[in-house]
């Protein structure tokens, strides 16, 4: 499994195709089952999406998952979609 968030605002549909493309198109990922994504939650800073698959190379599976990070970072960035980072307002009272 690996987790993303988005930025609010994103076309979740479009988020949901992204991954699902990155999963089905990776030569180590199983095809059956099929890979799915799931739109995990709304969370503080982003909207939190999680991308299940099985291997039958579990040994690598934290090679797959860099490998999917790095292909979802690239579809994102072709298809405009944003990975925020959390972002606070730091309010200075003065006397």
């Amino acid at each position: 499994m690996v987790n993303v968030g988005v930025a609010y605002g994103s076309d979740v549909r479009l988020v949901e195709k992204l991954l699902h493309d990155c999963a089905i198109n990776h030569k180590k990922i199983s095809k059956r089952p099929d890979p799915f994504v799931r739109f995990n939650d709304f969370g503080e800073s982003s909207l939190e999406f999680q991308v299940f698959f099985w291997t039958d190379e579990s040994f690598y599976v934290e090679n797959i998952k860099s490998d999917l990070r790095f292909e979802i970072d690239r579809k994102f960035r072709e298809n405009n979609v944003q990975i925020p980072f959390p972002q606070r307002d730091v309010h200075i009272i003065s006397k």
